[in-house]
Formats: C-alpha cells, sequence, structure tokens
C-alpha cells in the first residue's frame, strides 16, 4: 500500500512536471475541464494497476489449482465448466467495444460540463451584467444530461452483460448437477465427492472470471492512456543549453535586442503573421510597436520572449541568439505583463513576489511604487496581506494592471516587455508610471494605442500586416500624425 502510494504520488509529481513545461500553445488548443479530465486519468490508471496486479495473481494460481482437481474428480464435468468460460470469455470481448465507447462518451461530457461550470464560475459577474444566467445553466443542464445519458448507456451495457452472466452460470449448475447426480445414482460419485467438486467449481468460475474481467478492465484502461499520452506525449518546450550564473550575468549579458529576417505562422495551414521583420533595440532603448489591431504586434513580442518557437529567421539578445539561449536565462533576463496575464490566489505580497520562498518586503513596495499602487495597498486594510481572491477578483482593472506590473519589476529584469499593460489607467496615472519605468534602466518593447504611452518612448516601430512599414525615432516624429 505504501509503495503504490508512493509510486502514484512521483507518477504524478512528474506527468505535472512535464505539463506545465509544455509549450504555451498546447493550453490555448485546449479546454481546461478536458486538460483536467486528461490528468485525473492517471488515477483511473493507477487504481486499477495497483488493485489489480496482486489479486491477479492469486486468482491465476487458485484457477490452475481448481482446474487441476476438477479434472482430477471428473473430466467430464471440467469440461462444461471450461466451456461454460469460454463462452463467458466471447460474451465479456464481444461487449467490450460498446462499453469503451459508452465510457469514452462519458468522460468526454464529464470534461465539457466541467468546462463549462468552471468558465460560468469565474466569468459570473458578466453573466449577471448581461442577464444571461438562464441561458448558461441550459447549456450546463444540457452538457449534465448528456454525461448522464452517456453513464445510462454504460449501466444499461452492465445490467445487459449481468443477465446474460446469470442466465449463462445457472445453466451450468443446473447441467452439473443433473450430471453429477446422475453420476452418484449411477455409483460413480459419492455424494461427498460431488460437494467436494461443486466447491472446487465455484471457486473456479469465480476465479476465473475475475481475472477476464481484470483483463477487460486493464484493455479499458487503453481509453485512459490514449488520454494520458496527449499529455506525456507532446514535446516541452526546448531545455537550457547552459546553466544560467545570475552573479555574472548582467556583465556577460548585453541587452541589445536584433531581429533578421524574422518570419512566422502559427501553422502551415495558416497565412504568414509575421514577414521578414529585421529590427535593431539597442540596450537602454525603449521602443513602441503600434498598429492596428491583428497585425502581429503581440506575436512578435511573444516570439521576443520565447513564447513561440523560431522557424524563420532568427532573434538574438546580446549577439546571442535565443534559439541557444536557454528558456531560464531568457526569462532571468526579461518580464512582461501581457494583456491576459492573470493573479493568483493568495495575498498582494505573493502575487507581487510571485511566492517568492525569501520575499523581499523592502524591494516589494518599492516596486509597488513605481508600479503607483503602493497608497492604494496600504489604505487596504490588511494591507500588502490582503487577498487578492480568485484570480485577482476582489481588485479593480487599473488595481491588477498595476499589481501585474509590480511583479514584473520585482524580478530586477535587463529587458521589460508591456503589452497594453497601462490600457486601463487614467491619463494622469499612467504618466507617473511612465515617468517612474523611464528612469530605470532597462530596455523596454512596449505595445501601445494610446498617444500617452507612446509618447514616453524613444522610438516608434509602426507594424503593418506583419512587416515593418515605419521606423522613427520619438523626436522626429510628430505623434499626431501615427
Amino acid at each position: 500500500m505504501h509503495m503504490a502510494t508512493t509510486l502514484n504520488v512521483q507518477w504524478k509529481a512528474n506527468i505535472f512536471h512535464h505539463l506545465v513545461n509544455l509549450p504555451t500553445n498546447f493550453f490555448q488548443k485546449r479546454h481546461l475541464g478536458d486538460i483536467i479530465s486528461r490528468f485525473s486519468s492517471i488515477d483511473a490508471i493507477q487504481r486499477t494497476l495497483t488493485t489489480s496486479f496482486l489479486t491477479a495473481i492469486l486468482d491465476g494460481l487458485m484457477t490452475v489449482f481448481t482446474l487441476v482437481l476438477m479434472f482430477f474428480y471428473s473430466a467430464q464435468l471440467a469440461w462444461i465448466a471450461v466451456i461454460t468460460i469460454f463462452l463467458y470469455s466471447l460474451i465479456r470481448w464481444a461487449w467490450y467495444a460498446p462499453l469503451r465507447r459508452a465510457t469514452e462518451d462519458q468522460i468526454v461530457y464529464a470534461a465539457k460540463q466541467n468546462t463549462h461550470f468552471m468558465e460560468t464560475m469565474r466569468g459570473i459577474k458578466t453573466i449577471k451584467q448581461f442577464d444571461k444566467q438562464e441561458l448558461r445553466q441550459a447549456t450546463w443542464l444540457t452538457l449534465f444530461v448528456d454525461q448522464i445519458n452517456a453513464g445510462l448507456v454504460s449501466q444499461k451495457l452492465q445490467l445487459m452483460f449481468g443477465f446474460v452472466n446469470t442466465l449463462l452460470f445457472g445453466l451450468q449448475n443446473i447441467i452439473i448437477l443433473w450430471l453429477g447426480a446422475s453420476l452418484v445414482i449411477e455409483g460413480e460419485f459419492t455424494v461427498g465427492i460431488l460437494m467436494a467438486f461443486i466447491a472446487y467449481k465455484s471457486q473456479f468460475g469465480s476465479r476465473i472470471s475475475s481475472l477476464i474481467d481484470k483483463y477487460v478492465e486493464v484493455k479499458m484502461l487503453s481509453l485512459h492512456g490514449e488520454r494520458l499520452a496527449d499529455i506525456v506525449l507532446t514535446d516541452q518546450d526546448q531545455a537550457d543549453d547552459y546553466l544560467f550564473d545570475p552573479e555574472t550575468c548582467d556583465q556577460e549579458i548585453s541587452t541589445e535586442i536584433e531581429v533578421n529576417s524574422l518570419k512566422f505562422r502559427y501553422s502551415e495551414e495558416e497565412p504568414w503573421i509575421i514577414h521578414h521583420v529585421n529590427l535593431i533595440i539597442p540596450a537602454g532603448q525603449s521602443v513602441a510597436i503600434v498598429g492596428a489591431t491583428g497585425c502581429g504586434k503581440t506575436t512578435l513580442m511573444n516570439l521576443f520572449l520565447g513564447n513561440l518557437k523560431l522557424e524563420y529567421g532568427d532573434i538574438k539578445i546580446g549577439g546571442k541568439s535565443i534559439k541557444n539561449f536557454g528558456k531560464s536565462n531568457l526569462k532571468h533576463l526579461t518580464a512582461s505583463v501581457a494583456q491576459d496575464d492573470v493573479l493568483f490566489a493568495g495575498s498582494i505580497i505573493e502575487n507581487i513576489s510571485f511566492f517568492d520562498h525569501s520575499i523581499n518586503q523592502e524591494w516589494v513596495e518599492q516596486c509597488a511604487k513605481m508600479a503607483a499602487i503602493h497608497d492604494e495597498i496600504i489604505a487596504m486594510p490588511m494591507g500588502y496581506q490582503t487577498l487578492v481572491g480568485d484570480m485577482g477578483s476582489i481588485l479593480s482593472g487599473g488595481q491588477k494592471q498595476r499589481v501585474l506590473l509590480a511583479r514584473a519589476l520585482y524580478r530586477k529584469p535587463k529587458i521589460l516587455f508591456l503589452d497594453e499593460a497601462t490600457s486601463h489607467l487614467d491619463v494622469l496615472k499612467e504618466q507617473e508610471i511612465n515617468s517612474m519605468i523611464k528612469s530605470l534602466n532597462m530596455t523596454r518593447v512596449i505595445i501601445a494605442h494610446r498617444p500617452e504611452t507612446i509618447a514616453s518612448v524613444d522610438r516608434i516601430v509602426a507594424i503593418k500586416g506583419g512587416r515593418v512599414v515605419e521606423d522613427q525615432m520619438m523626436e522626429s516624429l510628430v505623434l499626431e500624425e501615427i
């Protein structure tokens, strides 16, 4: 029992480690409930294997032992028991395919229902605002009924099999009792031998049918194995090529960004998002990437951050390609605030420090001041120990953005990427933050639409259709013409 528990913990830990190191697009292409369902397949596999292995060995030994004794007493009666088990095996195998389909449908519908439920809970404010509670309930109920119906199909198959099973073994008992009684009357058997045979036959039937059932259960694990394989067989993000030395990082690595003939598309069937982009951002410079919605700005930033795999062209930091840079090395030098970034359940100080084991309170407060959120935090009843709720639900949109910005600054990055990071702030608050960040010695790459944000940078790069169509220093550009 202890060994099984230990193996289960280790197995789950290894797969969870693999899961969180999968590429970002793995999660973008799947629903949360489906990922949870696939991960939970570990429990079904572990439970079946640990409970079936030892009992299968015992059932196998008992099957052989009782079968030998049955043939020793009467080969005629023993063959009846063997033929019955053969028919049982055929019926069990015939039931396998429809039962597997019903089980798979039940798992898939359960995953969809759970996804809808979690989505509803997270978006309850929007749902209430649009008065769509009844619609969400009706959709959830439909998914739940689909799950129940799939479960009913499985139960019906089990009941039908149980009926056939009872009928089959009932007929076997009648035939063996009739033939056994005939042997007793003819004097070939004693009543004691017949009772002994029936006892061995019962043991043989229960043990070998249990063995067959466990074999079918193991076969059924292929369903869970296929679902789990979607996680396990997906390649992780590229591992680091060399270990990072934080003590010498600042002296060894420049933060100049160089983009050479960069092209990108999400798949071979889709159009190019980025077309032959060439760009150099000197260390310490602040650059605003501007352009219409959907022109490729966020995709370009994700390529800078290593969230998307480079296929064509190259991006270099300090003269070194990020293909060979190492993920942790890149993450150590950079920090970002994206449009879809979230806070996690915990306190404000834990979120700013990203649950650092040894939180630097003084630096947390300094980062909060640079993000212009410190005064609002200390005005809260519990200050920095205030819980943010589920994904920051107790904070306003502007407060969330500033806590996220403070979290990025806490890492002391040399390159800061901001994707509409101050879009929920008023102009004065945004100007205050921009002046604070501008004083820091770091390279800044900003995606923005607001003139106030763009005005705080040294240089503007305009993107259209995935191409750089304009690249000018701020002092040479009239902002109103953008």
